[in-house]
């Protein structure tokens, strides 16, 4: 009985020291579990905000590009703004240049005008200048169509009549009979008549 006893508290014993030492365990093999969980997750913890830091620059780098887009927008913008600016100012330099040109041709074409209009009324070669001269000569007085009729010489009076086709005319030294004709000079042989070219005939009473 008493052996039975001692064995009965004997395998309870080894059944307690056993139950203890898994527990034991156990608590163990948690604790480990539980640390090294905890480590892992610090180091997850750890690792997350580099792996944020790794995206936050590629997103950085998302947003830097659309603006660097614009960027190179604006100035290709610019670049044609000024190139159409330019093509602007070349095309007012050609109207301007053309504007120049017309204003010369037209004052040389008014000069060209002016110049013909002058070499127009100017006698041209031998021909206008005889006719020039024909004119003239067409234009003097003939002598046979004048005839002296009466001629007074008295101290410091010289009077003279004449009819020129007909038409009487009564004149002193000096005077002018027609725009065609002067008298030059009274002489008692006769009257000295002077002509619009320079040239002079004298008349008497004979022809």
């Amino acid at each position: 009985m008493k052996k039975l006893l001692f064995l009965a508290v004997f395998v309870m014993a080894v059944a307690g020291f056993k139950s203890g030492y898994c527990q034991d365990n156990l608590s163990a093999i948690d604790k480990i579990d539980n640390k090294t969980k905890a480590q892992a997750q610090a180091q997850a913890d750890k690792a997350l905000p580099k792996g944020e830091a790794s995206v936050q620059p590629v997103a950085a780098q998302e947003e830097v590009k659309p603006a660097d887009d614009l960027g190179e927008q604006e100035l290709e913008n610019m670049k044609a703004y000024r190139e159409a600016l330019e093509n602007k100012q070349n095309e007012l330099e050609v109207i301007k240049l053309d504007l120049e040109k017309s204003d010369l041709l037209l004052k040389k074409r008014q000069a060209e005008k002016e110049i013909f209009e002058i070499d127009k009324s100017l006698p041209q070669g031998k021909g206008d200048v005889s006719s020039v001269v024909q004119g003239e000569k067409a234009a003097l007085v003939d002598p046979a169509d004048i005839k002296l009729r009466l001629l007074v010489i008295a101290d410091d009076l010289k009077e003279g009549q004449i009819t020129l086709k007909n038409s009487p005319y009564i004149f002193k030294e000096g005077d002018s009979v027609t725009s065609k004709l002067a008298v030059e000079r009274i002489e008692a042989t006769g009257v000295t008549f002077k002509q619009v070219d320079g040239s002079s005939f004298k008349l008497n009473f004979i022809n």
